[in-house]
């Protein structure tokens, strides 16, 4: 049971990025969610266009079961996952072109195929990484589009219509994200690498001492698995490795008990054995 992600080693830098330039986007303010304002306030990248004969002028369209973008001007790319709010990407113009030609060379699976047919084990575990691309289309009209979340090599894309397919498997997509998001899983086999953890819990910060930090690792390593739902989490921790990497720990009490706890995407029980560590 792999239970502990971490999203560090974010790049700093891109020679064609624009953050906090808002320019782009200026002639179609008045028709974008304040969502999406709130995604383009965090970057904008410059200059990064698609163009090509089989494109659509205003939409994303399917073409032999795959999805090709518009024409347009892609704005921003950010990301969240579980235990890091949006943030925006900086990524090149060739790595930006490059996660489209990924998403694009990714084939739609049929409504209700069962990913065992593509390799996928019913005990794989999902972990939650959600990318969104911003562009404006031709018309000026600016647009979303997100992955959101994968299970083995296999993600769900979602479009501004609301729609929502899935995608895949595609092995070097799967390795973009994690590259560039810094997504890493700790498995619990290496729980001895783990030298301190610091714990925010009800916006408060608790630096656990060795004794209760071995307590913690090991109530975690007992939680039950219960069923693949994530929920909103007042408890975060940060796991320093001997390595030098920095883990998180992302929990949460579910909805139906509160001795449930939400972990990369998944509830479990035992939720009382982890927030007892916690109490002063």
């Amino acid at each position: 049971m792999c239970i502990l992600s971490a999203c560090h080693n974010k790049k700093e830098e891109s020679v064609s990025t624009s953050v906090n330039d808002t320019s782009v986007t200026t002639e179609a303010s008045n028709d974008i969610s304040d969502e999406t304002r709130k995604l383009l306030e965090l970057g904008e990248y410059d200059d990064i266009e698609l163009k090509g004969n089989d494109r659509d002028a205003v939409s994303i369209v399917k073409n032999d079961q795959r999805f090709l973008f518009p024409e347009c001007k892609v704005l921003s790319v950010t990301y969240t996952t579980f235990s890091e709010n949006d943030t925006f990407l900086s990524l090149n113009k060739k790595e930006v072109l490059e996660l489209i030609d990924l998403i694009e060379e990714s084939p739609i699976l049929k409504d209700g195929d069962s990913l065992s047919n593509y390799g996928v084990k019913d005990d794989t575990q999902e972990k939650y990484a959600k990318i969104c691309i911003v562009y404006k289309n031709s018309r000026g009209e600016v647009q979303n589009v997100w992955l959101n979340t994968f299970k083995g090599d296999v993600l769900h894309f979602c479009d501004s219509l609301g729609e929502d397919y899935r995608i895949g498997p595609n092995k070097k997509l799967v390795k973009f994200i994690t590259k560039h998001t810094g997504y890493r899983v700790l498995s619990t086999a290496d729980f001895d690498k783990i030298e301190r953890i610091v714990v925010k819990y009800n916006n408060e910060e608790y630096q656990l001492s060795a004794k209760k930090t071995e307590q913690f690792i090991k109530a975690v390593k007992k939680l039950d698995k219960r069923q693949d739902e994530f929920h909103d989490s007042n408890l975060t921790a940060l796991a320093y490795t001997s390595d030098g990497d920095v883990y998180h720990i992302k929990a949460g009490v579910g909805e139906y008990s509160e001795n449930d706890i939400a972990i990369e995407g998944a509830c479990y029980k035992g939720t009382e054995n982890v927030v007892r560590l916690l109490e002063k």
